[in-house]
Order: structure tokens, then sequence, then C-alpha cells
């Protein structure tokens, strides 16, 4: 039902909006956002053109930073049920021989959860808009932005797309998550940055009707100039391929029934599988030029678009979501100055262009078509395996936060460790093995070994930031050493981590930890 005008605009100038944060766009960035907020107590309102969620997969992808996201709103455990194993990553020339593997690393898990991980996005979604509002948050879905004024102090008109009635309303900030085609950032006058790559591709999403022989065991690069093309395992009976479209094609034919079956013969019969999903996409590299005006920013795919080589797409929107949440925390509640929020483009910005670098270095393997040039890729790439067979990391791939809150060394870099998550070992309790996260709660915490000796000033300059302080061995006790691993091979006794379970620094004595602190309270001093 519409609010009446009377009372909309009663509210307009009322001192305090009823919504602090609008957050526009309800995919799994906006819906995660919205459940990051109202965890933190604070009033969100996320809106959305669309009144369901899209019925069909979109990602695939996810990695342990993002249930690391999902665990601290409490849905974690409840998705591993529909989670599915991310098996190893092999590039195989057309001849089939092994160019590079990429696996995930053993057990104990760095950060609890399993390195990567495949799901279903409709269920995905339909998850988080539950868990959003039963945190507190308010969605309206079949709401649309149809204007955005007055960045510094926004104010946005919406329109029900159902009944078509439109309304008027402030808010402290507003947080666009709206996608590539952003209405956000168009009306903030930002446009992208083109990174150079833009390449087009047809996707099909397969649901298998029971074992098939002869599939791959693990996803496939094939790294084939004929028709590059991709193999992904999902969850169940997911299986998804990529092919790129190439020149002389007929993209409409090619994404026929006709065509895709034609394309798929290798593998698979028409008995043996249904299509679920099928579309034609142009994979781009872009970053928006700027996240941020007055109270407006932009995340997920309306501040930057990655190739889908390594499955970022949705995890780097996610990661934009929770290292903004805290930030809007602490600024709407704990009176931390503005530059904090400045941070978010600092910190995220350069090094989603780095992730967009890499995962293009790959794309570029992958979707070489001169049959001379990927001869030459393949003999190396095969001398290079031979030289170091051990399998990569893909994680290993991903640069840490080297800008914005995050501890500096004398000469002004972030030492090595800090800006990367903070590992995150189960601990054995009373009740019961916990991981980390689930012990310690929200806000910045201080883990200290044993026998660090905390002198009382320290110990009261922590607590008046708000730090929460903790020692290893008698309050937390490791299963696996994950963390005191960590640091010592750091040669550090104590780190500090952000809310969002980045390691802010580490330090190896009471001096170290003073300069830790004292960095910390220049960025966290109310203005």
């Amino acid at each position: 039902m519409e609010r009446p005008m009377a009372q909309q605009a009663e509210r307009e100038t009322a001192a305090e909006p009823e919504f602090e944060v609008v957050v526009v766009g309800l995919g799994p960035v906006g819906t995660t956002l919205c459940s990051l907020l109202a965890h933190a107590g604070i009033r969100v309102l996320g809106i959305d053109a669309a009144e369901q969620v899209y019925a069909l997969p979109r990602a695939i992808g996810m990695d342990q930073e993002v249930m690391r996201v999902f665990q601290e709103i409490g849905l974690a455990d409840d998705l591993m049920t529909d989670i599915g194993v991310y098996h190893a990553s092999e590039y195989r020339a057309r001849d089939g021989r092994l160019l590079r593997r990429f696996e995930s690393p053993p057990q104990p898990w760095p950060l609890a959860w399993p390195p990567y991980m495949t799901f279903v996005q409709p269920k995905l979604e339909a998850r988080l808009r539950e868990r959003a509002v039963r945190l507190g948050a308010t969605l309206r879905p079949g709401t649309e932005l149809v204007a955005l004024e007055t960045p510094a102090s926004p104010r946005l008109t919406l329109r029900n797309n159902l009944t078509g009635a439109t309304e008027t309303l402030h808010t402290r900030y507003v947080i666009g998550c709206d996608g590539g085609n952003s209405f956000v950032r168009r009306a903030m006058g930002l446009s992208f940055e083109d990174l150079v790559f833009d390449e087009p591709w047809l996707v099909v999403d397969m649901l298998l009707s029971g074992p098939v022989p002869g599939l791959p065991s693990t996803n496939v690069q094939y790294c084939n100039p004929a028709r590059p093309h991709t193999f992904v395992i999902g969850p169940e009976n997911l299986r998804r391929w990529e092919f790129m479209i190439m020149p002389g094609d007929d993209p409409a034919a090619l994404n026929s029934e006709e065509g895709i079956w034609r394309l798929l013969a290798p593998w698979l019969r028409p008995d043996q599988a249904r299509i679920w999903r099928s579309a034609a996409y142009r994979f781009h590299a872009l970053v928006a030029q700027g996240w941020r005006r007055g109270a407006v920013f932009l995340a997920g795919d309306a501040a930057h678009m990655t190739p889908p080589f390594l499955a970022q797409g949705m995890v780097q929107g996610i990661k934009d979501v929770a290292n903004l949440a805290w930030k809007l925390s602490g600024v709407l509640r704990q009176g931390w100055p503005d530059a904090v929020l400045d941070s978010y483009e600092a910190e995220r910005r350069p090094l989603v262009r780095e992730v967009i670098a890499i995962t293009k270095g790959l794309g570029r393997i992958i979707c070489e078509r001169d049959p001379v040039a990927a001869a030459a890729r393949d003999e190396a790439m095969v001398a290079e395996v031979a030289a170091d067979p051990r399998p990569r990391i893909r994680q290993d791939l991903f640069p840490p936060i080297g800008h914005g809150i995050v501890a500096r060394g004398s000469d002004g870099l972030a030492p090595a460790g800090s800006g990367c998550p903070c590992p995150q070992p189960v601990l054995r309790t009373a009740t019961g093995p916990l991981r980390l996260d689930d012990v310690l709660g929200g806000g910045f915490h201080l883990v200290m070994e044993e026998g660090f000796a905390l002198p009382e000033g320290l110990r009261q300059t922590a607590v008046a930031l708000g730090v929460g302080i903790h020692r290893l061995g008698s309050e937390l006790v490791e299963q696996d050493g994950l963390l005191s691993g960590w640091l010592q091979r750091h040669g550090a006794a104590a780190v500090l981590i952000r809310p969002d379970r980045v390691v802010f620094g580490h330090a190896a004595s009471a001096d170290g930890l003073c300069r830790l602190l004292d960095q910390l309270g220049h960025w966290l001093a109310p203005s």
C-alpha cells in the first residue's frame, strides 16, 4: 500500500530518515549488503525493479571469503546443503596436453570453509532474501529507482512497478548494486574505464539425467584455437559449457537448440540431459571511473565487470559490500570520520583492477585463436609444467589490500600479511568446536600469543578504540594451529583484525603494537 503523500512529506522533512541506507538491486551482492547492515542495526531498505528472483543460473562459483561473509550473517551452515565442491581446473591444449592445473589447498582450510565452491544462483538469492528479512532489512521487490538527486543528501524517487505509483524519500546513503547497466552509476554521471577485453561467448547450463560416462572429472579450459571452450562441474547434476562465438558464426543459430546440441555432441546425447539455460554474452573487463559521489556508492557489477575465467564477478561484488558495510556502520553508529568511507574505493578499486588483469591474462591464454600463436603458447606452458609440476593454488593468484585502512611499515607500504584475510581456525570450546569469527563477534579484535606482554596503557588504548582483546592458548584454543602458525611465519606475536576479518597489521613486540594502534586511531578518531 502506498503511503499518503502528507505522511511522506512529513517523513522527508524529519531530522532522521526512515531508512538510513537504501540499497538498489537485490541480486546476491545487494541482498548480502542488506543483511550485513541490518545485522549491524542499520535501518536499510533494499529495492529491485524485478518482482521475483531471476529463475535461471548466472554466477556459479564462490570462494571461502564469501562463505565467511555468509557466516557473519548466520547463513553459511544452512547453505552447505546446496553447495557443490569446486573441482580442480585444468587448461588443456588442442591435443589434450596439460598446460596448467589449479587445485585447492588441503585441510585444515585456511578460512574454515572450502576454498572454492559451486552453487545455483536462484537458490542462493532466495535464501539471501529470507535471511535479510529475518535480520530486519526491509525489501521491496518490484520497486524501481527512477530518479536520484543531490548525491550529498540523496533524494530518491521510487516507482511501484505493479501499480505505477511513485514516492519520494530521503536517506543518508545510497548503494548502487544494480548491475552492469546501473541506473545509479548513470545518475552519478560515471562511466566505465575499459580495460580492453571484449569477447563474445555462449554459456549453456545443462541438467544431467543421470551419470554420463566420459565427462571430465575436473573443470577444463579447452585452449583450442578452432573454438576455445570451457567445462564446469556445478552442484548436483548441473554442468556448464561455455563456447567462444567465432568470427563468421551466426549467434542466433549457435544459440538454437539444434546449434547447442551440435556443440555438445562430443560429450552428450539429447537423452542424457536437458538444456536449462543458454545465453550469449560479451565478456568485458570494465571498472567504473569512480565508486563514490557524496553519499552514493557503487558495488558489484555496477562498479566493475570481470571476465568469468576465474569466477570472480559475484565474488568480488560480495567482497565490495563486506568492505563497505562495516565502514558505513562505524560512521553511522560510532562517529568515525567520513574519510573511513573514502577508504572503500581506495581499497577496492585498485584491487579489483589487479584481479581483472590476472583474469584477463588467463583469458588471453584460453581465447587465443591464431593456430601458430596457440602452438607456441602450448610449448611454453608444457615446458613450464615440466620444470615445475606442482599444482597451483587458485587463491594465491589474488593480491591483498594494499591501500586504505591497513597498517604501514616505515617504508609506507603494507607489510606482508597486512591486507590479507586473517586465518580462521576452528577452536575447542566447552560446548564443542566453534569457528574463530563466531567466538570473536563483530568489530576490531587483537589476538595475541599466550606469552605476549601487553602493557596496561596499550590495553586501555585498544579498549578506547573498541578493539576486543584475546589470547591464543588459554582463551582461544586452536584445533590445528592455523593462526599461531600464521603468526610464526610472519615473525609476529599479535595480530589486529578488522571487522571484515582482514588483517589490519601484526606486531612482534609492544612497540610494534603501539604503532599499529596509533595508526588505527588516526583512521577512527572522530573528526
